[in-house]
């Protein structure tokens, strides 16, 4: 799933603690597009689910704790998921990042990296949000993942039907409401092609 060039809820489990941690990547889930609403204009954006386990904190059956962040699906370069991959990796994106044969974000898995994690309250209920990332200092060393890994594109090309399966039933539902999920019925899948490989220029992905 390849990042685009620029085209211009509260549960019952264990709160994730606030503050900073060392955090790695085990979960990437493409949510499709919808329609979202803002200072009451609505506009359709196609959203990504980011997932991380803090290897250092656990609940209380010693499993790490998860945080997730969600982000609107662009390139954009006042955008959210720019900015925050950006910090990650320690290095901006050029323009020639983007497009078919560009940066994947399938690469964020397994990856570590810092996160400042805050409590928020809303409605009576609080939420851990992912207030911002940073790149981990050279040398250090990323823990190997806990959870299972999970990836989920809704590009016809790399869509796998078991991983959608598996997914928690509110998600399988929302995402079943995009026009990409909705699609995929109609894929005749094409000609294999090569990837475009590592870029080796020492960042993390």
């Amino acid at each position: 799933m390849k990042l685009p060039k620029n085209s211009g809820g509260g549960s019952d489990f264990e709160l994730t603690p606030d503050g900073n941690h060392l955090a790695v990547c085990f979960q990437v889930i493409d949510l499709g597009t919808h329609t979202i609403t803002y200072k009451d204009t609505q506009k359709e954006q196609r959203k990504v689910m980011i997932g991380w386990e803090l290897p250092h904190e656990r609940m209380s059956d010693g499993r790490p704790f998860m945080v997730k962040k969600r982000y609107t699906f662009s390139s954009h370069e006042k955008a959210t998921m720019r900015r925050d991959l950006e910090s990650w990796r320690g290095k901006k994106f050029q323009e020639s990042d983007f497009g078919p044969g560009g940066f994947d974000i399938k690469n964020l898995l397994g990856k570590g990296c810092f996160l400042q994690v805050v409590h928020n309250d809303v409605n009576e209920k609080t939420y851990a949000n992912v207030a911002s990332i940073g790149s981990l200092p050279k040398g250090t060393v990323t823990p190997a993942l806990e959870n299972e890994v999970v990836y989920l594109s809704l590009d016809p090309e790399d869509f796998e039907p078991s991983t959608f399966e598996a997914l928690p039933d509110w998600m399988k539902e929302l995402i079943a409401e995009s026009p990409e999920y909705r699609a995929l019925n109609n894929y005749v899948a094409p000609p294999q092609q090569a990837d475009a490989g590592d870029p080796g220029d020492g960042t993390p992905f």
